[in-house]
């Protein structure tokens, strides 16, 4: 049921967007420059290699071996199963389960892909907070980052510190060994930074690729006017309410947009590409899914 209430978010900020928006993005899908989706696309390799790697760094620090090959196509077919299945996350498991296949314990290949998966998305939270924070001067958009939302961010970790004491002893070994794999492939002196590094770049990675769909658009409009933008509309994304990101992620850009004195029809085009764009470039996942 919660994957067909995804589904149903989807589709219906969706229809509510397309209702009020939808001449104005046909009207800017038109009239398209090729050449910036060749560069965002070729920006999606490089993207992929990047987080394979991270992945093979993440794995290689719980003692479990990855060969390169393997990551790179597992990686490309979890991004096509997240790609059209709801939360985001089904692609994720998957290679997780076949990764751990043959070895003597499965919870390292587990935590290896839940790991790298946690580095990514701190690095886009800490980008989009800080874009929150700094743009523009006073809190994002105006808006100061009140006392209440701290407050609550305490009391969110105060519940978890509450949580973890009232699961049962027998059961704490399991946290223990969860706790031991994140110091050793996240939070170690010498990992950190290199974790930090990776997440960072495929962040960025992502970015770039939103900005080529705004450039794509509309060349001539300062990027100091939208570039900080992208992150906050990115950021939704990881909100596990949808299918990849699809409505929130429109929602979002036509509510910044406007905000930021751009016409809120280019914003959710440029939304419209991006998503487009991500599904067009997991496509070499199905070269895994024949092949299995």
């Amino acid at each position: 049921m919660p994957r067909l209430i995804r589904l149903l978010v989807s589709l219906a900020i969706l229809g509510l967007i397309a209702r009020q928006f939808g001449a104005g993005v046909l009207e800017r899908l038109q009239a398209i420059e090729p050449g910036w989706m060749i560069v965002a696309l070729s920006i999606t390799v490089a993207q992929v290699l990047l987080s394979a790697w991270r992945w093979r760094f993440t794995a290689a620090r719980l003692q479990i071996a990855l060969p390169a090959g393997r990551a790179v196509g597992e990686y490309y077919l979890a991004t096509l199963v997240n790609q059209v299945l709801p939360g985001g996350v089904v692609g994720d498991a998957q290679r997780a389960w076949r990764h751990s296949q043959g070895m003597p314990r499965r919870g390292p290949a587990f935590q290896a892909v839940v790991i790298e998966r946690l580095s990514g998305q701190l690095a886009m939270v800490a980008i989009a907070v800080g874009v929150w924070v700094y743009w523009p001067p006073g809190g994002a958009l105006g808006l100061p980052i009140s006392s209440g939302g701290l407050a609550l961010a305490a009391l969110t970790a105060a519940a978890v510190v509450i949580a973890i004491g009232l699961i049962p002893r027998h059961r704490r070994a399991w946290l223990g060994d969860w706790r031991r794999a994140l110091h050793s492939a996240l939070l170690t002196p010498r990992v950190l930074p290199i974790q930090l590094a990776a997440s960072l770049a495929v962040a960025a990675s992502y970015i770039a690729v939103y900005a080529c769909c705004v450039l794509a658009l509309d060349p001539a409009t300062p990027a100091s006017a939208w570039l900080p933008l992208i992150p906050l509309v990115l950021f939704t994304m990881l909100i596990p309410a949808s299918i990849a990101g699809w409505g929130l992620r429109e929602g979002a850009a036509a509510l910044l947009w406007p905000l930021a004195g751009l016409p809120a029809a280019e914003g959710i085009t440029a939304a419209v590409l991006y998503g487009s764009l991500s599904l067009a470039a997991s496509t070499p996942g199905l070269i895994m899914l024949i092949r299995r």
